[in-house]
């Protein structure tokens, strides 16, 4: 049977397969995390004795989103611009089926962008808990390849060019060290997500009057020191049962929250597109350093029977690329007008969600890209040898810097390049050569010998390895995010 138009089953995004992206960031999602925002309301409510007891039963009966008509709310979204109108009624309507009178305890006092921000807020710290998880499988590959390749050299390369030598060791513990930043990031931003919760204008004026009248009872005469703590524990029993902050005020027009969340998926992103960039480079045919391994029917060509693409690693660059486009369309948000802005969160929730999305698929793809990384070690070795012996310039320098000084040194060993990329000879035995013509000691002329040693000293590349290996075993990647939200819809 055909299936419905519109339905989206990821051809075009392949990254997606095999992830929890879909789940955590498709209409399903975001209508579980619309229900639960009303449900967990309304239940403040009733803890503030704002609302009878027998809501309690209501409400458990109503929490699966799954029992709605997606589609029809989605289509009746239209109407009002947001899909919390239409959910409000299909809400109201199941609650009156379980309960008579049931539909007046439901979004008391909320304004849709009350429901939506804090429902953004609540999918936003779901997929953080499932980002965290897959960039800590990440940084767990990450460090056993910095462990076993401390020693294996390799070329480095500045500006598309060998640079001098370094090992692979210390460019994974670079890549670890920027999952370790990102994450902690992440972390930090994740924890201080906050509710949305002020009404019309942000006053949290209806709450208050229903604060006021409905437990006016409770002193005979009801001051309004009593009444502002009704409602500040109503809003404190509402955070906390969705696991999110207490804002000190409605953020209606102050977007950072969504700004902030969405700068640190788009880092997250970015860290893992680098690696990935990384890894697609070293695997180019003419380097061949690293290699994807591909399971059966993956990495092929439609054209070239041959082919062993880096697919995972093309496919989280793909997804690195999006992220600055859509980071820039939340920051074009935080340009808000009135108590209540027409347009600027509206336009978030588009890129928002793509980010999200985006940030799963890729951490996913990275961490599963790491734990299938083969090194090549003999043929890094063996690219050393491609400048003839041109990578060690640096490091031979320094060591006549020491007898001659780092001008005249420098010189020296430029004049020597030049001649051994000229003459295709090697620049080791061109500037001993040289140094003999200018009368150097015999001892000068051996430092600068052995300063052509692949295994000479690679600097404080074993002390930053061990350093940020150190960082990684302080303690997981998950301090503070509930990871329970991990197996939440």
């Amino acid at each position: 049977m055909p299936e419905a138009l519109g339905t989206d089953f990821g051809l075009l995004s392949p990254l997606d397969a095999g992830t929890r992206a879909a789940a955590l960031t498709g209409d399903r999602a975001w209508l579980q995390a619309l229900v639960d925002t009303e449900l967990a309301l309304t239940r403040s409510l009733v803890a503030a004795g704002l609302a009878p007891d027998w809501m309690f039963p209501v409400c458990d009966a109503l929490t699966d989103a799954a029992t709605l008509d997606l589609a029809a709310i989605a289509a009746a979204g239209r109407g009002g611009g947001n899909p919390v109108i239409p959910l409000v009624k299909h809400l109201a309507a199941a609650a009156e089926r379980q309960y008579p009178g049931a539909s007046d305890h439901i979004h008391v006092g909320a304004t849709s962008q009350d429901i939506l921000d804090t429902a953004a807020m609540l999918v936003g710290s779901r997929v953080a808990a499932e980002v965290h998880a897959q960039l800590a499988g990440f940084a767990g590959a990450l460090a056993g390849l910095a462990r076993d390749h401390r020693d294996t050299v390799m070329a480095g390369r500045t500006l598309g060019q060998q640079a001098s030598p370094t090992s692979f060791g210390f460019v994974a513990a670079g890549w670890l060290d920027a999952v370790l930043a990102a994450s902690a990031r992440l972390e930090s931003v994740t924890v201080g997500l906050p509710v949305q919760f002020g009404g019309a204008v942000g006053n949290l004026s209806v709450l208050t009057e229903i604060a006021r009248t409905r437990r006016a009872s409770d002193r005979a005469h009801a001051d309004r020191a009593h009444t502002d703590n009704i409602v500040h524990d109503v809003l404190r029993d509402f955070a906390g049962r969705l696991g999110l902050a207490v804002p000190s005020l409605a953020w209606h027009t102050n977007r950072l929250p969504v700004t902030d969340l969405g700068s640190a998926l788009a880092a997250a992103i970015g860290v893992v597109g680098s690696f990935a960039l990384d890894v697609s480079v070293l695997s180019r045919t003419e380097i061949a350093e690293l290699s994807e391994r591909l399971g059966a029917g993956e990495g092929g060509s439609s054209a070239m029977p041959h082919k062993r693409n880096p697919v995972t690693a093309v496919l989280v660059v793909a997804a690195a690329r999006q992220a600055p486009g859509l980071l820039a369309t939340l920051y074009g948000s935080l340009l808000t007008e009135d108590q209540r802005p027409s347009g600027a969160w509206h336009a978030e929730w588009p890129p928002l969600r793509e980010l999200e999305r985006l940030a799963v698929a890729a951490a996913t793809g990275a961490a599963s890209l790491a734990d299938r990384l083969d090194v090549d070690a003999e043929r890094m070795r063996g690219n050393l040898d491609l400048t003839d012996g041109l990578i060690f310039s640096e490091r031979v320098t320094t060591v006549l810097a020491e007898a001659l000084g780092k001008t005249t040194a420098f010189g020296l060993v430029q004049r020597a390049s030049e001649e051994a990329f000229l003459t295709h000879r090697p620049l080791q035995i061109v500037l001993s050569g040289m140094l003999s013509a200018e009368g150097a000691d015999e001892s000068l002329r051996a430092r600068a010998w052995a300063a052509f040693d692949y295994a000479g000293d690679l600097g404080q590349s074993g002390a930053g390895i061990d350093r940020v290996l150190a960082r990684h075993g302080a303690g997981t990647l998950l301090t503070t995010v509930d990871t329970a939200r991990i197996s939440r819809p």
